[in-house]
């Protein structure tokens, strides 16, 4: 046990460590006087269980990850599949799992399990020996599982998938080209999205961000009452469970979504800069991981690991401020949730895992 404890990283658990302090500072005062009053104590234990993970997963070769990663990929594939059949519809949407009375969202671990495949599909072999016929299969072992993502729908997990494209300009040195047309992939993949796959409700989201004020009561509402909840914050916040639009209910899904507006309305403006600090050193350190792996399909694991942490962080931060459409992107660490939260130990695990092996090597 004391050479686990040995091989975590103390950077990366740190800061680890202080932002699940600040998310269940956070959630406890969304919770309180409300029905999820124990949200946080529901959160606690699902972070046990992720440092739990860690812990586990710090002494573990990735190689060892990287050889289960296809039979993992195609049971992913089956899990997507079967949850648009027997999952449990919420609000609309089919993207759940009920298993022992715990709601389980297979797209969540999906996303990490196609990045682990993908990194280790194309980190095998030199990238010059990689073909464009090959690059072409491993984008389409991206969207396939975005395409039943969206099926569910779920939009914000599917794009949350895209960052995982990054590794195959990432592979090829940056060159413009790849940088171009994985932009014009992008591009197209949008008008397409907007002509044949968004649905009306989601055009409407995206409606509504050009133009809060047309539905302040109606699909403006949570965006608009998020917005006045950060700006009440002021520079130091109006302190801990003394915020009015998060302790009066004003504010929606405070404890998911807009989780980082209950931070933004009781810590401030300081407050804001010490969470998006915290998670600079996350990111800092996960890049560092990358540069220091010992082969490709680390590298690329924690490089497409450090696109999904910071798109989480850009899409929920900016929904959250009204710069961005609602996606309903949840910020790690901060909003509840047990597959979400188990997902992002599970990556930080093998990165651990990686640092690990280049400090001893």
């Amino acid at each position: 046990m004391k050479e686990r404890f040995r091989a975590l990283d103390k950077r990366l658990l740190w800061v680890l460590l202080m932002l699940i302090a600040l998310g269940t500072l956070t959630l406890y005062s969304a919770g309180r006087n409300t029905s999820q009053a124990n949200i946080w104590l529901k959160q606690s234990l699902w972070n046990g269980l992720g440092l739990g993970l860690i812990l586990l997963l710090a002494t573990t070769d990735p190689r060892r990850l990287f050889r289960y990663s296809f039979p993992a990929y195609l049971l992913g594939l089956l899990a997507l599949m079967a949850v648009l059949v027997v999952g449990k519809k919420i609000g609309g949407s089919t993207r759940w799992f009920v298993i022992a009375g715990q709601t389980f969202q297979p797209s969540e671990l999906m996303k990490w399990v196609t990045l682990l495949y993908l990194s280790q599909r194309l980190g095998s072999r030199p990238a010059e020996t990689v073909g464009r016929l090959e690059l072409l299969g491993a984008v389409g072992l991206v969207v396939f599982p975005m395409l039943l993502i969206q099926r569910q729908p779920d939009l914000g997990m599917a794009l949350s998938f895209l960052p995982i494209l990054l590794i195959i300009p990432l592979m090829k040195g940056l060159k413009a080209r790849w940088i171009i047309a994985l932009i014009l992939f992008i591009s197209v993949g949008g008008f397409t999205a907007w002509k044949f796959v968004l649905k009306p409700y989601q055009k409407q989201r995206v409606m509504i961000f050009l133009d809060p004020s047309s539905d302040l009561q109606g699909k403006g509402y949570q965006v608009n009452q998020s917005r006045i909840a950060i700006g009440s914050g002021g520079l130091i916040g109006k302190g801990f469970t003394s915020g009015s639009q998060t302790q009066l209910n004003f504010l929606p899904v405070k404890t998911t979504d807009f989780a980082f507006s209950v931070w933004a309305e009781e810590r401030g403006f300081i407050g804001v800069l010490l969470a998006l600090g915290l998670f600079g050193l996350l990111l800092d350190r996960i890049i560092d991981a990358a540069r220091a792996a010992h082969t490709n399909a680390e590298a690329y694991f924690c490089a497409g690991a450090a696109g999904i942490f910071a798109l989480h962080l850009l899409v929920n931060v900016g929904m959250v401020a009204g710069a961005l459409p609602n996606k309903g992107m949840v910020l790690p660490f901060f909003s509840a949730g047990g597959s979400s939260t188990l997902s992002f130990f599970l990556a930080l695990g093998l990165i651990m895992g990686s640092l690990h092996r280049s400090r001893v090597k």
